[in-house]
């Protein structure tokens, strides 16, 4: 997949097969829980996100080719769009696609928990000891509101995070939020509520839980252009 145009449908295709073939190797889910080479961690952290966003937009009116990078330079993708609504100025034509992962510092401890004793409590009781590296969970009770806060915030610091950067005005931002624990409707939406006050330096802001399949697109300002007289 790397440098090369692909067929929205298509892209999303190879990387589901990349997932089952991961996934039914020798030692899979430990793999993709793990993540140990950069094929697992751009397959769990770059390429399903990828994924989801394409799907999200493509549709009648509106056929979408990519060419995803590994490199180091300002992005992640390029998305062309073409159809009617592309015609109309309903979509853009191009943009580049960032991806970056909202998530706990302790989250790559839980799945290390889980992989090695089958279990887990909640990121907020897990410590690690600076001197053996010996890794404790504990249970944590999240009073009112919590994870909505927590979550939110994650959200935001991954957007300022990548505001600082000055991509280009037609960047799509996607952002995978990792949650802290399950996440209902009503949760999401309020979490949602408190990232519309950031500042949005992006075109687009997809925000994506994939563990419950909830998404939200959030538009940056743009500039509109003065017409000649």
């Amino acid at each position: 997949m790397d440098d090369h145009l692909l067929d929205g449908f298509d892209f999303c295709g190879k990387v589901y097969d990349l997932f089952d073939q991961v996934a039914a190797s020798p030692n899979g889910i430990a793999k993709l829980r793990l993540r140990p080479t950069m094929i697992e961690k751009r397959l769990v952290e770059e390429l399903i996100p990828i994924a989801h966003y394409v799907q999200a937009r493509y549709r009648e009116g509106r056929r979408i080719k990519i060419r995803w990078f590994s490199g180091s330079q300002p992005y992640d993708a390029i998305l062309w769009s073409s159809g009617s609504l592309v015609g109309h100025r309903m979509a853009p034509r191009k943009v580049f696609v960032e991806v970056t992962t909202a998530v706990h510092q302790n989250e790559h401890l839980a799945r290390r928990l889980l992989q090695e004793r089958g279990a887990s409590f909640g990121v907020k009781g897990i410590s690690r000891d600076k001197k053996t590296g010996a890794i404790a969970s504990k249970p944590y009770v999240h009073s009112n509101d919590e994870l909505t806060i927590d979550l939110a915030g994650q959200m935001v610091d991954r957007i300022k995070s990548k505001s600082a950067k000055n991509y280009s005005p037609s960047t799509v931002l996607i952002v995978n939020c990792v949650t802290n624990s399950l996440i209902l409707e009503s949760e999401w939406s309020n979490a949602i509520k408190r990232v519309t006050e950031a500042q949005l330096d992006f075109r687009e802001v997809f925000l994506i839980d994939l563990l419950m399949s909830h998404s939200t697109t959030l538009y940056g300002a743009r500039k509109r252009r003065r017409k000649a007289k």
